[in-house]
C-alpha cells in the first residue's frame, strides 16, 4: 500500500481531521503565499490506459493533465513523478523528469535503449504509466 492510499485511509474513517502542510521555502521568490491555500494533488495516467505516444524510436511521451488540482495559474506547482509497471520499466531512463511543467499540465519523456530490447513492444505489455504528485497553491 502507498503513502497516499494510507493518508485517504486514514481520512476516511476520520482518525485524522486535516493534514498540515508547511511551505518552508518558497518556490518562486516572493510568492510566499498563505499555508492554508497550499493543496496536495496527486494522480496517476493509468495502468494499461496510459495514453503514450512514440517518440523517434527508442521513447515514448505523455502529457498528464492536472487541471483537476485548480492550482493557481501564475505560480508553478512542485511536482515529483515516476514511471510504474509491472515490468522493466527499470531500465528506462526519464521517468522522474518532467518538461513543460504548468499549473494545469506536464511532460514527460521516456527512453529506453534498443539493446534492452523494443519500447514499442514493453510499454503497453508491461502496463507503463506515470504516477505523480504535486503541490502547489489554491490561492
Amino acid at each position: 500500500m502507498n503513502f497516499g492510499n494510507v493518508v485517504l485511509l486514514t481520512l476516511s474513517f476520520g482518525l485524522v481531521k486535516c493534514i498540515d502542510i508547511k511551505m518552508v521555502a518558497p518556490y518562486e521568490h516572493g510568492h510566499n503565499g498563505a499555508e492554508p491555500c497550499l493543496r496536495i494533488c496527486t494522480g496517476t495516467t493509468g495502468k494499461g490506459s496510459t495514453p503514450w505516444q512514440l517518440y523517434g524510436t527508442e521513447g515514448l511521451y505523455v502529457d498528464v493533465d492536472m487541471r483537476k488540482c485548480a492550482f493557481r495559474s501564475d505560480l508553478t506547482p512542485v511536482v515529483t513523478t515516476v514511471l510504474a509497471g509491472e515490468s522493466s520499466h527499470w531500465v528506462t531512463t526519464g521517468g522522474s523528469q518532467i518538461y513543460h511543467l504548468k499549473s494545469s499540465s506536464f511532460r514527460i519523456y521516456i527512453h529506453l535503449r534498443k539493446d534492452y530490447g523494443n519500447i514499442r513492444n514493453l510499454y503497453k505489455s508491461c502496463k507503463w504509466r506515470i504516477d505523480w504528485q504535486a503541490i502547489g497553491f489554491t490561492c
